[in-house]
C-alpha cells in the first residue's frame, strides 16, 4: 500500500544520508517514476525530502527533521533481526518481512551487522502448506478482533464445534497452539492448530477481553496427567533426546555405553510414546504402575498388527 511505503521511505532517509531512486525502487518493487511520485507527496505533507542529480546524488531529507539514531546500538539491531529472522521462518507474515527491512535500513551506511553469536533455524520443522494456512487466518482473525468457529478433535479423538474469540498464538515443542475464550465454556482455552480439522473466520468482530499471555503450563485445556518417577537405563545413542527433554541432575554413566537415570513420565499414552520413540536402547528398570502400563500398551499394539 502506498502509505506502508511512504512511512518506509521515511524511516530509511532517518538513517541514511542518500539513497537512489533505482534502489528504492528495487527494495519497494516499484518503478523509479512512482518513487518519484512518492517524494512529490511526502514534499506535499511537509516532510522535507530534497533530491541530488548527479551520480553520488538521490534523495535525501533535511537533517534538521532527523532524530537520533542511538536509540539503537548495532548490537541490538542485529539481535532483533536474529529473532525476526527465526520467526519469519515459523509465521510467513508480510510485516515481519517489512519489519525485517526496517530494521537493517536503520543502519547507516558504514555500519555492518556483527556476526550475531546465536541463530534461530527451524527449517526442519517446516509445516505443512494447510496448517500454514490456518496458522496465517488465525493471525489475521487475531489483529481484526474476529470470531472463529473451529471444528476441532481432542486429544480422545472427539470432535466438537468451538466458537472462539481468538487473542494470541503461541509456538511450543514444534506445534502451534492460539489461545483464547471459548464462548461455550465462557473460560480461555488453547486449541493445537493441527487438531483444527474445519475453521472459519466469521466477519462478526468481538469486544476485547482483558487477556494477557499466560504461560502453557497454566492455560485450562492442558491435560493433567499423574506423573511417575521412572528409573531408565539409556544407551549412549539416546542422551541426547533425554537430555534434551529432562533435569538429568540425576544421570550417571554405568558403563561406556550406558547411563542410568530418573525421570519423571506421565502414566499415561503420552509417556509411553515417547519411550517407544528410544526403540532399543531404553530399559525401564522400575516395576510400578508406570511399568504395568506401559507393558499393558505394547500388549495392544502387538495384539493389532499380529
Amino acid at each position: 500500500m502506498k502509505i506502508e511505503r511512504l512511512i518506509s521511505m521515511i524511516m530509511l532517509l532517518l538513517q541514511r544520508e542518500l539513497v537512489s531512486a533505482a534502489e528504492m525502487a528495487r527494495m519497494f518493487e516499484v518503478s523509479k517514476r512512482t518513487i518519484y511520485r512518492d517524494v512529490d507527496t511526502l514534499s506535499m505533507a511537509n516532510i522535507p525530502v530534497y533530491t541530488l542529480p548527479g551520480a553520488k546524488g538521490g534523495i535525501g531529507i533535511m537533517p534538521t527533521y532527523k532524530i537520533d539514531k542511538k536509540l539503537l546500538t548495532v548490537e541490538d539491531l542485529s539481535a532483533i533481526v536474529a529473532s525476526l529472522d527465526g520467526l519469519e521462518q515459523l509465521l510467513a507474515s508480510p510485516e515481519i518481512k517489512k519489519t525485517v527491512l526496517k530494521m537493517k535500513n536503520m543502519l547507516g551506511e558504514n555500519d555492518v551487522l556483527p556476526v550475531n553469536s546465536i541463530s534461530l533455524d527451524f527449517s526442519n520443522w517446516s509445516m505443512k502448506q494447510e496448517l500454514n494456512e490456518k496458522v496465517e487466518k488465525l493471525h489475521l482473525a487475531i489483529k481484526k478482533l474476529q470470531l472463529v468457529q473451529l471444528s476441532y478433535i481432542d486429544r480422545d479423538g472427539k470432535q466438537t464445534t468451538r466458537l472462539i474469540e481468538p487473542y494470541h498464538l503461541l509456538f511450543r515443542n514444534r506445534s502451534w497452539y492460539v489461545q483464547g475464550y471459548s464462548l461455550e465454556r465462557e473460560n480461555f482455552r488453547t486449541f493445537k492448530i493441527s487438531r483444527i480439522v474445519g475453521m472459519d473466520v466469521l466477519d462478526q468482530v468481538f469486544e476485547s477481553r482483558n487477556f494477557t499471555v499466560k504461560p502453557f503450563e497454566s492455560m485450562p485445556s492442558r491435560p493433567h496427567f499423574q506423573l511417575c518417577e521412572v528409573d531408565l537405563l539409556v544407551d549412549r545413542v539416546a542422551r541426547e533426546q533425554i537430555v534434551e527433554r529432562f533435569d538429568v541432575a540425576s544421570m550417571k554413566q554405568v558403563d561406556e555405553e550406558q547411563f542410568s537415570v530418573v525421570v519423571n513420565l506421565p502414566n499415561h499414552e503420552v509417556g509411553y510414546r515417547f519411550l517407544l520413540q528410544l526403540g532399543m536402547h531404553v530399559t525401564i528398570c522400575s516395576r510400578d504402575s508406570f511399568y504395568t502400563g506401559f507393558q499393558a500398551y505394547l500388549r495392544a499394539i502387538h495384539e493389532k498388527y499380529v
